[in-house]
């Protein structure tokens, strides 16, 4: 399967299903021409003969761009994920983990533009030393289980503050990492001061925010 075998997969994956709703300067044929290009521009030769490709990729758009794929960010994310896996296993790539794709805001990304940073991650890597640090200074380290943020009780982090909902976000596992997804809360979250509406991977340092809550996110 060569670009173009690609492109026609993606395209009949998700051109079909989106270009009635989708109103972009980036269309998704276009992310996914993006992540090609970073695939077969980073494939490494490992010791056993082995062509290895990066299997995280981080998909940097300007916010116009980003809000215009809001609706359809979570089916979009996994058929590209689809399309890049099928892409890989017809050129005999090897994958050394699951394959994930996140779009993040960039505000230094120009409308219309893609950006796109892409590493190798083996099976398992997301099992790193990763914790929050809550206002109080609490420490909770992060594992496999998803971490559930809200106002009830029961939330693995729960804040008793009506600025906060009831099932407000949750931070996951994923490969090489974690990520934070807002749980359709009524107030937002946000990383780094900037609103979230997708699944955001999370890097060391950065600052979620729920409600008037403040919580580290630390990773080695």
């Amino acid at each position: 399967m060569g670009l173009q075998s690609f492109e026609d997969g993606l395209g009949r994956m998700v051109e079909g299903v989106f270009s009635r709703a989708f109103k972009s300067n980036v269309r998704p044929i276009e992310i996914g021409r993006r992540l090609i290009k970073e695939i077969d521009s980073n494939r490494t030769v490992d010791m056993k003969g082995r062509r290895v490709v990066p299997n995280q990729f981080v998909v940097r758009l300007a916010p116009d761009d980003q809000a215009a794929l809001t609706d359809i960010e979570s089916a979009l994310i996994t058929e590209l994920a689809e399309a890049v896996k099928e892409y890989c296993a017809d050129e005999n790539y090897h994958l050394r983990g699951p394959v994930s794709v996140t779009i993040e805001i960039d505000q230094s990304v120009g409308t219309g533009r893609i950006d796109v940073d892409s590493s190798v991650v083996k099976a398992g890597a997301s099992e790193i030393v990763a914790r929050v640090i809550l206002p109080d200074d609490r420490k909770i380290t992060l594992g496999k289980d998803t971490v559930i943020i809200g106002r009830l009780a029961e939330c693995d982090i729960a804040f008793d503050d009506s600025n906060v909902s009831r099932r407000h976000a949750e931070i996951k596992a994923l490969a090489g990492g974690y990520a934070v997804n807002d749980l359709g809360s009524t107030n937002g979250t946000k990383v780094n001061g900037v609103t979230i509406t997708f699944e955001r991977a999370l890097r060391d340092g950065d600052i979620i925010s729920v409600g008037s809550h403040s919580i580290r996110y630390e990773a080695q």
